[in-house]
């Protein structure tokens, strides 16, 4: 028991030998101790610092933004286009000599959709200065008339407008409003599931 007494003074004597060469420094009385001061003093060196602290930001949350996109369909120079109609042979129209004169004009459309378009046409031939046109057939070229709307490029349509047994005695010589052409478009078709 006498030797575990021993071991016992002997490590308190060495921990009061560590204690006294590590102990805390001793503070002169007449300076004021500021522990952040001295921090800032030994980890800047000599010059003194200022105790703003400046934080940057920490980013916490992402999160997705969606919006809700409706149909959008654009019609280049729409206020440019216009059909001019020629005379021309009966039979270059599938009409017969005696439904003479005959007229054909055509105009091509661009179009940019964000969906499958489908396109239609109309002619009000009460929009015109005057009402010559007694048969017409309006028609797409190839019967196309509709547009991809896949990418936003612009597409390329044209429309043709024939017209036999004009009444051109009605009219003055010159060029003469006969009508206007009215475009129209949807989308295609869906079938809802039950």
């Amino acid at each position: 028991m006498k030797n575990a007494y021993r071991v016992v003074l002997i490590g308190l004597a060495v921990l009061g030998v560590v204690y006294a060469s590590t102990g805390p420094e001793k503070m002169k009385k007449d300076v004021k101790y500021d522990p952040i001061e001295k921090c800032l003093k030994s980890s800047t060196g000599p010059e003194k610092m200022t105790k703003d602290v400046k934080y940057d930001p920490v980013e916490i949350c992402m999160f997705p933004v969606f919006m809700e996109v409706g149909h959008y369909v654009q019609f280049k120079d729409c206020n440019k286009s216009k059909i001019e109609l020629k005379q021309v042979k009966c039979s270059e129209i599938g009409q017969a000599n005696d439904k003479f004169p005959c007229y054909k004009g055509c105009v091509t459309i661009k179009v940019r959709a964000n969906f499958p378009a489908i396109l239609s046409a109309s002619l009000n031939k009460s929009g015109g200065d005057v009402d010559i046109l007694k048969e017409m057939n309006l028609h797409w070229e190839n019967g196309v008339n509709t547009i991809q709307g896949d990418k936003g490029d612009w597409e390329e349509l044209k429309l043709y407008l024939e017209a036999w047994d004009v009444e051109i005695w009605k009219s003055t010589v010159g060029t003469v409003k006969v009508g206007e052409i009215t475009i129209k478009v949807k989308p295609k078709d869906t079938q809802l599931e039950d």
